[in-house]
């Protein structure tokens, strides 16, 4: 597993490109939380940037396949450990429960586990007396699911809710256009949500 934010070297050479470019936030997706990233998360504060943190990683998450088995002990603990591992730093912006684990419409069965992780990791962190850091979930853009996953993320207790809802749409790409996609209808369909849209 490769980890970025690990990997002090190639963190300054790509912060000195995100700095030309003016980007303030990046999104890594897997982390080694053993690791030291130190260097790096200094680096990238320095240049004002943020980070979005997903903390699963090829070894632990919710496995589509098998969700009942795949959320356990040994999971968790290693969503946790990622937590204690970037917690203090004031650039780490928001941890992803999942990324896109429901990926079509014939395995939304994995939706309460995904929800579980999501509350665990506010718990957790509440728990731990760590400064509240947003937690939420980017789905895949199935639309079949997209609005209901969204609306599910989004009910219950405030204990048991996102605080955020992410979906991963590459539609309005270069040389696509707003009109030339329908995100006209996902800004209709999301414009009374009650909780930040990523």
């Amino acid at each position: 597993m490769k980890d970025p934010i690990a990997d002090a070297e190639s963190c300054k050479r790509d912060v000195a490109k995100f700095k030309e470019l003016g980007i303030n936030t990046i999104r890594v997706y897997t982390v080694d939380n053993t690791a030291n990233h130190d260097e790096c998360m200094t680096e990238l504060a320095n240049a004002g940037i943020y980070l979005a943190l997903d903390v699963n990683n090829p070894n632990y998450s919710i496995n589509r396949e098998k969700p009942v088995k795949s959320y356990n002990k040994m999971y968790l603990q290693s969503v946790f450990a990622t937590i204690d591992a970037f917690h203090g730093y004031d650039n780490t912006l928001l941890f992803f429960s999942g990324n896109e684990v429901i990926n079509d419409p014939t395995n939304t069965n994995c939706a309460p586990y995904v929800k579980a992780t999501d509350r665990d990791m506010r718990s957790y962190i509440n728990a731990r007396g760590y400064r509240k850091i947003p937690v939420g979930y980017s789905a895949a853009d199935v639309a079949e699911n997209r609005a209901e996953m969204a609306a599910y993320m989004n009910c219950g207790p405030d204990g048991a809710r996102s605080d955020f809802f992410a979906f991963n749409d590459y539609s309005w790409c270069d040389p696509n256009t707003y009109d030339g996609t329908d995100w006209g209808e996902k800004v209709k369909n999301f414009s009374s949500y009650s909780i930040p849209l990523l």
